[in-house]
């Protein structure tokens, strides 16, 4: 098959070709990436969640009462 590179010591029936197999790890190297992406997304989205919510208490706690 043109533009197909057998890998050496792989039997014809059932063999994978070089061009197969890096797309299978190019495949999993990006999949793997956007999950690693997600995860820095989500990381993001609870920091800024987390700071909202100090800054709203911040501003909407009431002032402590004098002791009498």
């Amino acid at each position: 098959m043109p533009g197909r590179v057998r890998v050496p010591g792989v039997q014809e029936e059932g063999a994978m070709y070089h061009h197969d197999i890096m797309r299978s790890v190019m495949r999993e190297r990006a999949r793997e990436m956007r999950a690693e992406a997600r995860a820095v997304r989500a990381g993001r989205l609870a920091r800024r969640a987390r700071e909202y919510w100090a800054d709203r208490a911040e501003r909407t706690a009431r002032p402590a009462r004098p002791s009498r």
